[in-house]
């Protein structure tokens, strides 16, 4: 085990005191994670923001460093 891995009485301790709230939220957490393990790139999309850009795929070097955009 890890020196930095907690130990799971200390997890326990930490978790009688959180709120119903953060208890629900770590539920909803403890299942996805106990579905199935998928590698943390498969799940960007969870993180995604609509931008309203709708060429931002085909214009994303315009969007990130300045350049002229180009024809598609």
């Amino acid at each position: 085990m890890n020196t930095n891995t907690p130990t799971k009485d200390q997890i326990y301790e930490v978790i009688d005191h959180l709120r119903p709230d953060q208890l629900a939220q770590l539920w909803d957490y403890v299942n996805r994670i106990a579905e199935k393990p998928v590698a943390p790139l498969y799940q960007v999309h969870e993180q995604a923001i609509s931008t309203g850009i709708t060429d931002l795929a085909a214009q994303h070097d315009h969007y990130l460093y300045g350049q002229d955009k180009h024809d598609v």
